[in-house]
């Protein structure tokens, strides 16, 4: 009578043999400590865990690949970075685990800002005028940029030239 093989022994049948090469075993690795990492940064984020945990979790997570995993983390930490948010505790993980230099993206954080703000006056004043033409006008007339197509538009290229500038400095 014939053996009827389980469907274990028969994926153990095709696959024998075959070798993971070592970039497919460094991506696994890069993927599991960027999993593991982007779990500690949520827990922080949540305040599940406080930074001290984070920091003394993050070194046994790169214990044995620590060029990998202060790379894996900046890229991690930095992709969360987001120009209209509250990034002080994504750069209180920077620093501590990386010992990254902050001041970079500060910088290009306040000068989003101050860049912000400038142009929101600037396009505020077209959108008056524009109402004045229209015979709506008045001291409480306040324009809404946020009903603006042009302004939301405007604002959506600033995020992205403010990511890109972030991103460039793991690169």
């Amino acid at each position: 009578m014939a053996e009827i093989k389980s469907t274990l022994d028969i994926i153990m049948e095709k696959t024998k043999g075959l070798t993971m090469t070592d970039e497919e075993k460094r991506e696994l690795k890069r993927k599991e400590i960027a999993g593991k990492f982007k779990g500690l940064v949520q827990k922080f984020l949540d305040n599940i865990i406080d930074l001290e945990r984070l920091k003394a979790d993050a070194v046994a997570v790169g214990e044995g690949h620590e060029d990998m995993f202060r790379l894996v983390s900046i890229q991690e930490a930095i992709g969360r970075v987001e120009p209209e948010s509250d990034n002080e505790p994504l750069l209180k993980i920077l620093e501590s685990t990386t010992g990254m230099d902050t001041g970079p993206i500060r910088e290009f954080m306040t000068d989003f800002e101050r860049k912000l703000e400038r142009e929101k006056g600037v396009h505020g004043k077209r959108l008056l005028e524009t109402l004045k033409k229209k015979g709506v006008s008045g001291s409480a007339v306040i324009p809404n940029l946020d009903a603006d197509s042009q302004w939301l538009d405007h604002v959506s290229k600033l995020n992205e030239e403010f990511r890109k500038k972030v991103a460039g400095l793991v690169d």
